[in-house]
């Protein structure tokens, strides 16, 4: 199995690109890992909608029929880390290719996008930039394999299914 996480922009913020680099190298001692970027549309704000539409769109093609995808949005459901850890062990379980966490840029995912999506998480009831959003989903992916695995990086401990 492989995660995946699907990231609008931070092609150009060398701090996230570091931090990012350094999660994903956490992640792959368990999982192969991979992190793609899309480039964010060069539409003006002021066309938003059209701007939502060309990045999900471009988000979309990286996605396979077979891969479980996971849409981070505000509007999804609000876990704890131990009760993500949990849900993340039963999507693994389950799953045989790849796990895809997805995060949109600043205009968040469109109506397909979220269709698209086997689950949708909220990563808090907070608002995060989309580049502070990433960083969230890639650590909170990390602290969920640490509980599952019993490892100590999380202080409580993995309470079974």
């Amino acid at each position: 199995m492989k995660l995946t996480f699907v990231f609008v922009g931070g092609h150009k913020e060398a701090w996230l690109k570091e931090l990012s680099d350094g999660y994903q190298k956490k992640l792959s001692y368990f999982f192969k890992t991979e992190i793609l970027r899309v480039k964010p549309s060069q539409i003006a704000r002021e066309s938003a909608d059209l701007k939502l539409k060309q990045e999900c769109k471009a988000i979309l093609k990286l996605v396979e029929p077979q891969d479980f995808l996971v849409l981070c949005d505000e509007r999804g459901k609000l876990l704890t880390s131990v009760k993500f850890s949990h849900q993340f062990v039963k999507w693994c379980e389950n799953q045989k290719s790849r796990i895809v966490f997805v995060i949109g840029g600043a205009y968040g995912a469109n109506e397909e996008l979220k269709g698209r999506a086997n689950y949708q998480m909220s990563l808090s009831e907070l608002t995060f930039n989309h580049h502070l959003a990433q960083l969230v989903v890639l650590e909170q992916v990390y602290r969920a394999i640490s509980i599952w695995k019993n490892l100590p990086y999380h202080n409580d401990e993995f309470k079974g299914s």
